[in-house]
């Protein structure tokens, strides 16, 4: 999966733009500590193959306890693709357990919304062998059009 940055890039963005609670309002520990939940969340992200090409954006709530697992989860956005949103419920409870938060973080502060972005699939542009196969003998010329076309360009030979 990591092999080929290109084919891969852009197949799956995942933003954390609204995590609850905000970034903006956090002191050290709890930053520190949403900082690690988004990389845990990331690591786990992935595009599922018989999803469609077209993306979509989920949001997912979930709540976790105290020392990090899952309590509950839910899909609160839809992307329209059911084997996306399906997956965007599954990389949170592939994650868990979560780290754990600070332990003077308020237990209110424990449920968190989770946008996730599945960037629309792009094809690598690169053929198949039966596609190239197929196309090279629509274009292939024959004997005597090719004798003909070298006849042409190559003057005096």
């Amino acid at each position: 999966m990591q092999g080929t940055a290109g084919l891969l890039r852009g197949l799956v963005a995942l933003t954390m733009l609204s995590l609850v609670p905000t970034m903006a309002a956090a002191d050290g520990a709890k930053d520190d500590w949403i900082k690690s939940l988004v990389a845990a969340l990331k690591a786990h992200r992935r595009y599922p193959p018989e999803a469609t090409d077209q993306g979509g954006s989920a949001k997912v709530v979930f709540r976790i306890d105290g020392s990090g697992h899952l309590i509950s989860a839910a899909l609160i956005e839809s992307t329209g693709d059911p084997a996306l949103d399906q997956e965007a419920l599954a990389m949170v409870e592939r994650t868990q357990p979560f780290p754990p938060p600070p332990p003077d973080l308020p237990e209110h502060d424990l449920t968190l919304l989770l946008p996730v972005v599945f960037a629309p699939r792009r094809t690598s542009g690169i053929m198949t062998f039966e596609e190239t196969r197929l196309q090279f003998e629509e274009t292939k010329p024959n004997d005597a059009a090719l004798k003909a076309r070298l006849n042409g360009v190559c003057r005096g030979c």
